[in-house]
C-alpha cells in the first residue's frame, strides 16, 4: 500500500513539474528569446536615425515596472515589451534625409513621421504570433484626450516616450513637469503618477546608495 501511496506522488510530482515548466518556464524563455531577437530591430532604427530613436533597452525595462505598479498582467506587460522593441521598426520607410534632419520639421515632414506608427503596426502583424502586438505599437503615441479607452500599455509607452526623450535632451526634472502639466490631457493621468512614483523611488535609490558608499569613508 505504502508503495502505491509513493507511485502516486512521484506521478503527481511530474505532473506538477511538467506543468510548471509548460506554463511559466516555457513561456518566459520564449519571451526572452523574442525580445533577443527583436532587439537587432530596435538597434537597426538607432544606427539608422544616430541614436534619436528606439531607445528600446532602458525604455523597456522602465515600462515593464510602470505597468507592474499599475497593475497590469504578465501576459500583457510581455506583449508591451515587444512593442518596445518594434514601436519604431516604421522609421525604415520614412527617407534618410527627413530622419537625419536637423532643423525643425515642416509640418509634411511631421506628419511623414507620424506615419511610422502605423507602417510599424503593419510590420508587426506579419510577424507569426505576435498579431495582439500591433494595437500597441499603433498607438505609442496615442493622447489621452482623443483616445482615453486605448490600452493601458499604449499610454505607458506614449508617456513614457516623451519623457526619456526629454529626459535626454534636457534632464528629468524638466521631463517629469512636462508630463505633470500634460497630465489628463495628452498624458493618462494614472499612467503619469505611476510613472513619477518610479522615477522618484529610482532617485531615491540612488541617492541612498550613495549615502552609502560615501558613509564606508567615514
Amino acid at each position: 500500500m505504502q508503495g502505491a501511496w509513493w507511485a502516486f506522488g512521484i506521478t503527481v510530482a511530474s505532473i506538477a513539474a511538467l506543468a510548471y515548466y509548460a506554463f511559466v518556464v516555457l513561456p518566459a524563455r520564449i519571451h526572452r528569446w523574442r525580445c533577443e531577437g527583436l532587439r537587432a530591430f530596435a538597434r537597426l532604427i538607432e544606427l539608422r536615425t544616430q541614436g534619436r530613436y528606439a531607445n528600446a533597452e532602458s525604455m523597456a525595462e522602465l515600462a515593464s515596472a510602470v505597468a507592474q505598479r499599475l497593475g497590469v498582467p504578465l501576459h500583457e506587460r510581455r506583449r508591451m515589451e515587444l512593442a518596445v522593441y518594434l514601436r519604431d521598426i516604421g522609421m525604415v520607410a520614412i527617407p534618410y534625409p527627413v530622419l537625419n534632419k536637423q532643423t525643425p520639421f515642416t509640418p509634411a515632414e511631421r506628419e511623414l513621421i507620424a506615419r511610422h506608427a502605423e507602417i510599424s503596426a503593419s510590420i508587426t502583424e506579419q510577424i507569426p504570433g505576435l498579431w495582439q502586438v500591433a494595437p500597441i505599437v499603433r498607438l505609442h503615441h496615442v493622447v489621452y484626450s482623443e483616445q482615453s479607452d486605448a490600452p493601458l500599455s499604449a499610454h505607458i509607452l506614449s508617456a513614457l516616450d516623451d519623457w526619456l526623450r526629454i529626459a535626454e535632451s534636457a534632464d528629468a526634472d524638466t521631463a517629469s513637469s512636462v508630463l505633470k502639466q500634460g497630465a489628463g490631457a495628452r498624458y493618462h493621468p494614472m499612467v503619469v503618477q505611476a510613472i513619477l512614483g518610479e522615477i522618484h523611488q529610482r532617485t531615491l535609490g540612488n541617492l541612498q546608495a550613495l549615502t552609502r558608499s560615501a558613509a564606508l569613508w567615514l
